[in-house]
C-alpha cells in the first residue's frame, strides 16, 4: 500500500509540474507574441483556465495523499489518544459525506453540460467537469485510507494521527549533534 501511494504522489508530482510548465510556456510566448507583433494567441487564456483547474483539482488529490492539508490541531492536541482518534473518526466521516455531494452534484453538472462548449477553443466543459469528479472519488479513496488507519489505531492502542517528521529538521538536528559530539 505504501508503495502505491508514493508512486501515485509521484506520478501526480510530476503530472502537476508538466501542467505547471506548460502555464508557463504559454504565457511567456504570448507575452513575447504580444510584444513583438502586438497580437497574442486568443484561446490562451481559456486553455489556461482548463489547465490551472486541472492543476488545482490534481493538487487536491495529491495533498489527500500525502496527508499534506493544513489542519488546526489546538484542541485535538490535548484530548486523550482514543478520543482524539474519534474525533478524527469524525471528521473523515464528514469529508466522506461532503465528497460525495461534490461527486453526485459534479455528476449531474456533467450529465447536464453535453452542449457547454468553450467560447473559444470549443472544449467541451465536460474536461473540467471530469476533474472535479476524480478529485472528489481521489480525496474520498485516500480518506476511506486513513479511516482504516485510524480504526487500526484505535485497536492497538496507537498514536493517530502518525506524527508528521521533517527531514530538514531531522538533518539539522543530526549535524547540531555530531557538531556538539565533535567539541
Amino acid at each position: 500500500m505504501e508503495n502505491f501511494i508514493k508512486n501515485f504522489a509521484k506520478v501526480y508530482r510530476m503530472i502537476c509540474v508538466i501542467i505547471l510548465t506548460l502555464m508557463v510556456v504559454i504565457v511567456f510566448v504570448n507575452a513575447v507574441c504580444r510584444y513583438a507583433f502586438n497580437s497574442g494567441f486568443i484561446a490562451t487564456e481559456e486553455i489556461l483556465r482548463y489547465l490551472f483547474i486541472y492543476m488545482t483539482f490534481l493538487g487536491v488529490v495529491e495533498v489527500a495523499c500525502v496527508r499534506g492539508h493544513i489542519s488546526v490541531t489546538v484542541l485535538t492536541d490535548f484530548l486523550p489518544r482514543r478520543i482524539r482518534t474519534v474525533v478524527y473518526l469524525l471528521g473523515y466521516f464528514l469529508i466522506l459525506y461532503a465528497m460525495w455531494v461534490l461527486f453526485d452534484g459534479s455528476l449531474m453538472f456533467y450529465e447536464e453540460s453535453e452542449t457547454s462548449v468553450g467560447q473559444v477553443t470549443g472544449l467541451p466543459y465536460r474536461v473540467i467537469i471530469a476533474s472535479i469528479i476524480f478529485a472528489a472519488a481521489g480525496v474520498a479513496l485516500f480518506t476511506v485510507r486513513d479511516i482504516f488507519c485510524a480504526v487500526k489505531a484505535l485497536r492497538t492502542g496507537e498514536d493517530f494521527p502518525p506524527a508528521l517528521v521533517d527531514e530538514d529538521v531531522e538533518a539539522a538536528k543530526a549535524v547540531l549533534k555530531d557538531d556538539e559530539e565533535t567539541k
